[in-house]
This record gives structure tokens, C-alpha cells and sequence, in this order.
């Protein structure tokens, strides 16, 4: 196997993904780093814009950018956080409660699309691997 190769088959994946679940997204006038933070803010509402950066992929500087323009629109807001004056948390909005919970089983529907020819064993199995790759990559730095 060509394994010098696998780098670039996990982005191409990753790309394919992107540009089928972008059509989803249009419809609900998202794009996909909005969604990024959307997902992220769904399981770990009032984090702060490192914590989503490193969640969604995302670097840090596009990822804030793309929170202003969420908030610009009422669908997060940011506070300062309890803990420390000098951070900021970022919450979802009533507003994007309601679109979140609106395209939930669209994703869920697309991520079952995208995984239809594995069995449960594999997904275990794909799902343990690139766990470990990123941990093993996340050392390296």
C-alpha cells in the first residue's frame, strides 16, 4: 500500500464531505465553517474561540472571524466568561438553537449516507484509528 498517499486520500475525503454537506448548508444560508461552530457549540455551548478553533479544525483567527459575523446575525453571542474577566465565551442563541436543531438530522442523515457501505466494526475501527493518528500528531508539537 501506498502509504505515503494517505495524507491526501484523508483530505480528499474530508473535501468530498465538504462539498456535499455544503449543499444542505446554502439552504440554510450556512456555510461549512459556521456549521463547524454550531456543531461545536451544541455539545460545548460557551466555549471559548481557542477551544472551538481546536474542535472544529479551524484556525484561530478565521474561526473568530466567522463567530463575528454569527453574531452579527443573532446566532451566537459572546460573554465575558465567570472565571476570568479578560476571556470571552461564546453561546448559541435562541435563533441558533432553533436552525441547529433544524439541520441535526440532516447531518445525522449525511454522516449514515457517508458511512452506508461500513459495517459497525469498521466504523469502530475507522473511528479508533484517526483518533489515535491526531492524538499522535497533537505530541508532535
Amino acid at each position: 500500500m501506498a502509504y505515503e498517499m494517505l495524507p491526501y486520500l484523508l483530505n480528499r475525503v474530508t473535501s468530498r464531505a465538504n462539498q456535499l454537506w455544503v449543499t444542505t448548508l446554502r439552504d440554510h444560508g450556512l456555510t461549512i465553517g459556521r456549521w463547524q461552530v454550531l456543531s461545536v457549540l451544541s455539545r460545548f455551548d460557551g466555549s471559548r474561540i481557542g477551544t472551538i478553533a481546536d474542535l472544529s479544525g479551524g484556525e484561530q483567527p478565521a474561526v473568530s472571524r466567522v463567530i463575528d459575523q454569527m453574531e452579527r446575525d443573532g446566532v451566537v453571542t459572546r460573554r465575558p466568561a465567570l472565571d476570568d474577566s479578560r476571556a470571552v465565551e461564546v453561546w448559541i442563541t435562541p435563533l441558533g438553537r432553533e436552525l441547529t436543531a433544524e439541520l441535526m438530522p440532516h447531518a445525522e442523515a449525511f454522516v449514515q449516507r457517508m458511512l452506508r457501505t461500513l459495517k459497525d466494526a469498521e466504523i469502530k475501527q475507522l473511528t479508533a484509528s484517526l483518533e489515535r493518528l491526531f492524538s499522535d500528531l497533537q505530541e508532535e508539537e
